[in-house]
Formats: C-alpha cells, sequence, structure tokens
C-alpha cells in the first residue's frame, strides 16, 4: 500500500518536472535566439548591411547614445546609412573608410517574463588608423530589451549605449 502511495506521489509530480524542464528549455532557446539577435546587429553594422541592422528592431525601437536617441526604423536605418556616408566621403578625400570591426565581451542575459529579456554587455570598436595598424575606437557598455514577437523571434526594443570616457 505503501509504495502503490509513493508511486502515486511520484506520478502527480511528474507533470510539475516537466513543465520545469519545459520552461527551461523554452529559456535556452530563448537565449540562443537573442544571441543570434544581437550577433545579426553586430555583423550587420559592421558590414555595413542597413536592412540587416534594421531588421534586429521592432518598429518603434528607440536606441539611446550619448548625444542622440534614434526612434523607429527608418531613423534606425539611418545609423548604418550614415556611416556609408561617411565611408565613401573618406574613400573620396583618398583617406581610409574607417570601418569598424566590433569586439563584445562579458553578455549578459536576464528575463523578465517569458517574452521580454535584457542582454547587457561591454563593446569596444577597432579600426583601421591612418598608419594602417588597429587602434581602438571606442570603448563602452550597452542595455538591450529584447521582446519576442507573436511569431516566436526576438527584436529589440530599447538599446542604450554607454560611451566610457575615463
Amino acid at each position: 500500500m505503501r509504495a502503490i502511495a509513493f508511486l502515486s506521489g511520484l506520478l502527480c509530480l511528474a507533470p510539475l518536472a516537466a513543465a520545469k524542464d519545459s520552461v527551461e528549455l523554452r529559456q535556452l532557446a530563448d537565449r540562443a535566439a537573442i544571441e543570434e539577435v544581437m550577433q545579426k546587429y553586430i555583423w550587420s553594422v559592421d558590414s555595413l548591411d542597413a536592412d540587416g541592422y534594421v531588421s534586429v528592431f521592432t518598429e518603434d525601437a528607440v536606441i539611446e547614445q550619448p548625444n542622440s536617441i534614434e526612434k523607429g526604423r527608418d531613423a534606425i536605418r539611418k545609423v548604418v546609412t550614415g556611416l556609408q556616408e561617411r565611408q565613401a566621403a573618406n574613400r573620396a578625400a583618398g583617406k581610409p573608410p574607417g570601418n569598424l570591426y566590433h569586439v563584445i565581451s562579458n553578455e549578459r542575459i536576464s528575463f523578465q517574463s517569458p517574452t521580454e529579456a535584457t542582454y547587457q554587455s561591454y563593446w569596444q570598436t577597432m579600426r583601421k588608423g591612418d598608419d594602417g595598424r588597429y587602434v581602438a575606437g571606442g570603448f563602452g557598455r550597452s542595455e538591450d530589451h529584447l521582446v519576442r514577437q507573436p511569431d516566436g523571434k526576438w527584436l529589440i526594443k530599447y538599446r542604450k549605449l554607454v560611451v566610457f570616457s575615463d
């Protein structure tokens, strides 16, 4: 009798364990999806892919950085098209184009809910200097607030960049 009661108790716990496993599996999949979005963000800006860049943001996304705030995909697209224009002007003037290469570290993802997450990291940009050597362009930290869309895709809704000055 005791064995039957014990087994019945275990069977009652099985759905709870399965539900916990399901939540953990979902969160692992969400982490991978968020990391992919953030990697696409970096690769798109470094390769000057304006379409790829804007595709990782929600329609009403905001990027806040020192001295500027971009609101909505049209303004966000101008981040990359502005880089394209500056590089073209540099080439026309016989200067190195000033390509940026981002180095990202100390990434951290935390979930506020099943549909909201925060991604934090440190960033550094590198570019080729006039002497042909690579130099640091800037460094700081970023905080991105992402939301899961109804189709399951994660997108950046708010991005804050902090530039370290000392």
